[in-house]
């Protein structure tokens, strides 16, 4: 089996190149002579505001790597829009740990691609790094830093400079939208979004608004059942027989609930995943006749029993095929709980019943699945060796391994 999963990483490896010209859309960039060229742009969903993007005119030419200084605005059809330009940006720390004292922003004057996220009468862009989000507002041709910070008072009171709450009851002109309206706005992108749409539709003025997916739609919740091909031997480094016994294998039924969040950037390819699991190993009896100094044949039983709650938390990467299909990839480390009575029992001829109690593990899962329509799904799941017994040394340890084929069908 494990040949026949070798090749089928082999092949899935390929699919994932052969599909990674998926990443370019269509799209157009503006030249710093104000030409405009219709071509490809690798959609990388930008989370942060860019530095450069690569770009090709189609499919069959080479793509090139643009530079901020090489492109005055670019546009990935209907979804994202960047216009380069220079405006004052304060780099004041967010962070609560790193704020200052001063109620004035602290503002440099930066080149940047700021994100189009309203574009009409009214314009509203964003800017994003690791550290800040900042907006912008455009009415008529000068773009203008919508002003909020928050500073320290008193050595641990945290003060608000909301100037952008007046900025917006400049710029707005309009009797159908309150000074509550206004005065009411958190500084973060929705609700500057709506109120800038507001502005526009009250002046009947053409706008388009560029937005992304809510982030309730990242989050999955998928019933899991599937078939566990799994495996238990104990070795023994003593002499007796008994325990090291070899149970074989088995197949057997497993069934999770996944919950997964899609990361809201990179066009949704990467995925924080959790799935508790109920998967068991059926109880199972082995004869193990010994042979004594006399060289008499006694019999001997060893026994086991385990079910456990697994809880593998990882990662996952989406291939995306087309617009219905999709590979992905996961790796997963997992927390193994044994439920009920999962131990070990050593029945030795003339000797006190021993009985070991299987402990809590932990080991690491790799998988590789296929995704249709964001409903169905089917999964290979590889996990590396476990061990089971409490108190495993050189003399008595275990061995358990497990594969899966799982199907999946997600509820939202």
């Amino acid at each position: 089996m494990n040949k026949h999963l070798l090749t089928f990483l082999l092949g899935v490896i390929l699919c994932v190149q052969l599909s990674a010209q998926n990443n370019f859309e269509k799209g157009y960039i503006i030249n710093n002579d104000g030409s405009r060229v219709e071509g490809l742009i690798k959609n990388m969903d930008w989370n942060r505001s860019p530095s450069q993007i690569e770009f090709k005119q189609d499919n069959s030419a080479s793509s090139k790597l643009l530079s901020i200084d090489a492109i005055k605005e670019f546009e990935v059809d209907g979804k994202a829009k960047y216009v380069r330009s220079e405006v004052d940006i304060d780099m004041s720390s967010d962070d609560t740990s790193s704020l200052d004292d001063e109620e004035k922003p602290s503002f440099t004057k930066k080149t940047a691609l700021l994100r189009v996220i309203v574009e009409g009468e009214y314009t509203l862009y964003g800017y994003n790094n690791e550290n800040i989000k900042r907006f912008f507002y455009q009415k008529d041709d000068k773009k203008e830093p919508l002003v909020f910070k928050r500073y320290m008072i008193s050595g641990s009171s945290i003060a608000k400079n909301n100037t952008y709450i007046k900025q917006l009851q400049a710029l707005s002109n309009c009797e159908n939208i309150k000074a509550s309206q206004i005065s009411g706005l958190e500084y973060r992108e929705s609700d500057l979004r709506d109120i800038f749409v507001k502005f526009n539709s009250c002046k009947n003025a053409d706008y388009k608004s560029f937005e992304k997916k809510s982030l309730n739609s990242f989050f999955h919740v998928s019933v899991r059942p599937g078939v566990n091909f799994s495996s238990l031997d104990l070795t023994n480094g003593r002499g007796t027989e008994i325990f090291g016994s070899d149970f074989g294998s088995q197949t057997n039924f497993r069934i999770g609930v996944e919950v997964e969040y899609v990361m809201p950037f990179n066009n949704n390819k990467w995925a924080i995943m959790i799935e508790p699991t109920y998967q068991y190993f059926k109880k199972t009896e082995k004869d193990v006749p010994t042979t004594t100094i006399l060289g008499e044949t006694v019999p001997n039983k060893a026994t086991v029993k385990y079910s456990s709650i697994e809880v593998p938390i990882g990662v996952r990467y989406y291939a995306f095929l087309n617009k219905t299909s999709k590979l992905f990839f996961n790796a997963s480390f997992i927390f193994d709980v044994p439920v009920g009575e999962s131990e070990a029992v050593f029945e030795r001829y003339q000797f006190a019943t021993e009985k070991v109690k299987i402990k809590s593990a932990t080991n690491f899962g790799f998988g590789v699945g296929y995704k249709y329509k964001d409903r169905y799904s089917v999964e290979l799941n590889m996990h590396t060796k476990r061990s089971l017994l409490e108190g495993e040394s050189d003399v008595r340890n275990s061995d358990y391994k497990n594969f899966s084929i799982i199907f999946g069908y997600t509820l939202f």
